[in-house]
């Protein structure tokens, strides 16, 4: 029984390791999903193991978008100066809070990540001024087969947000992509694919700063791990070659009806209805 279980997560794994890395989310959310409405095991245990999982996803797929130049390793820097020490507070919270209130404040952040998919608030719009900080960047898109150059606008907000998905990240184990990637698109006019390059580059480093505390107290299970970590790392290998050749706008609003349908899920487990 124990190896059935390990299995379906290990597939599973693939599966939110290659959405994870192609969307820039880190794999997180639906890993979370998984345990805590199909595994069905403490959510405290739940977001110690997705945070797993976004270091997982974020080790492989980022290391492969610093290699292709998609990824603004300055401007990620700068944003996790703010995104980390959030992390590290929001852990705290979560393990000081109960497992209902941790769901509410999940089933929350999936409605916010459902609406922004299924309205597909992304900007192509490329911003060019002088690049004072030198947080500016340049990729080579292989779909316009052509070299895109931007700037980055309002910096201040972004580290407001990122301070902001840092504590969304420490409480609900998500990596704190859902919200990375529409304020560096939609605020800040970084292009999408190196948004969602620089937030799985980003994701890692906030997840590690949150998984510190969890696993300082004993919650994460490592069993659980194993298979978890070697299914993300696969899925999001898969997930990176499909981001460097499109961004599918199908399949965010696919994903985002998705997520607002477990968001009304988590909301009723949460309140008590959903019982199992």
């Amino acid at each position: 029984m124990e190896f059935a279980l390990y299995l379906i997560i290990f597939l599973f794994g693939i599966l939110a390791g290659g959405l994870g890395a192609t969307l820039g989310l880190g794999g997180g959310v639906l890993m979370i999903l998984f345990f805590t409405l199909v595994v069905n095991i403490p959510i405290h245990k739940a977001v110690a193991l997705s945070l797993l999982a976004v270091i997982a996803s974020s080790s492989m797929a980022g290391s492969v978008y610093v290699h292709d130049r998609m990824t603004n390793i300055r401007l990620a820097m700068v944003l996790e100066t703010c995104t980390v020490p959030g992390a590290v507070i929001g852990a705290f919270l979560a393990l000081a809070m109960p497992g209902r209130i941790v769901e509410a404040v999940l089933a929350t952040v999936l409605l916010y990540a459902g609406a922004t998919s299924v309205r597909q608030v992304r900007s192509e719009k490329i911003v060019l001024h002088e690049d004072r900080l030198g947080i500016g960047g340049e990729y080579y898109d292989e779909a316009r087969k052509s070299t895109v150059r931007y700037s980055v606008d309002r910096l201040k907000t972004g580290l407001f947000a990122s301070l902001l998905a840092g504590l969304v990240s420490g409480i609900v184990g998500i990596g704190g992509g859902i919200i990375k990637v529409p304020i560096m698109n939609f605020i800040m006019k970084v292009p999408i694919k190196a948004s969602a390059a620089t937030s799985n580059f980003m994701v890692g480093v906030t997840a590690a700063a949150s998984a510190v505390v969890y696993f300082s107290e004993g919650v994460v299970d490592l069993q659980m791990a194993v298979p978890t970590v070697f299914g993300i790392i696969i899925g999001a290998l898969i997930g990176t070659r499909l981001l460097s050749q499109t961004q599918s706008p199908y399949l965010r609003t696919l994903l985002g009806f998705i997520l607002l349908f477990f968001s009304g899920m988590m909301f009723l487990k949460a309140g008590g209805v959903l019982v199992w």
